[in-house]
């Protein structure tokens, strides 16, 4: 199969900041995603920018390893993490070394599956998050005009986000608040 990229737009209470893509390639025994965020804003006279680059390597639903290059407004992050069953260890700058072995993935929402983890990782500094994650009735979204049929969640605890899945599972949209401000995250190649 060839690849897929699921294309999406960064807001700030409305207004574009940025984009986020997610490039899926098949490989002989699993996937890889490539994630790349970039964003930048500005706040009365301040000026933000931040760039994400992340690689997730899946053997079917296992996720094998995950490289992450972030750069938050002039702090770099690197680090790397490797898994070993429900077992990982992570390490790298900025972010560091520890073994975990609670299944945590990163706060990668792009696959539906996340939405049964109740541990995961921040995907700048790998911070551990503990949540709990809900579906609600809602079975539609509505994107640019246009109703798409949607699964929604609600995920709760140490993040926060409104989460919709289109029927093949792949983040339609994501909304949270970020110091105050509404955040989205919406696709915009959905049909």
């Amino acid at each position: 199969m060839a690849d897929q990229t699921l294309n999406y737009k960064v807001f700030k209470d409305g207004e574009p900041i940025g984009t986020e893509q997610v490039i899926l390639s098949d490989t002989s025994d699993g996937q890889t995603a490539h994630i790349i965020t970039e964003t930048s804003v500005q706040v009365l006279f301040l000026k933000f920018h931040y760039h994400h680059d992340r690689t997730e390597t899946w053997n079917g639903d296992n996720l094998v390893s995950v490289k992450a290059e972030t750069d938050d407004d002039g702090t770099p992050y690197q680090w790397l993490a490797e898994y070993e069953g429900k077992c990982f260890e992570v390490a790298g700058k900025g972010v560091p070394r520890r073994e975990q072995c609670d299944g945590a993935w990163p706060l990668t929402l792009w696959r539906e599956d996340v939405t049964s983890k109740t541990s995961l990782y921040s995907v700048i500094d790998a911070a551990p998050y503990k949540v709990s994650v809900a579906k609600t009735v809602d079975d539609s979204l509505e994107i640019d005009g246009k109703t798409v049929p949607a699964t929604h969640y609600v995920m709760t605890g140490d993040v926060t986000r409104d989460l919709w899945y289109d029927q093949n599972g792949k983040l339609l949209k994501t909304s949270f608040k970020k110091k105050g401000y509404d955040i989205d995250f919406i696709r915009v190649d959905a049909n």
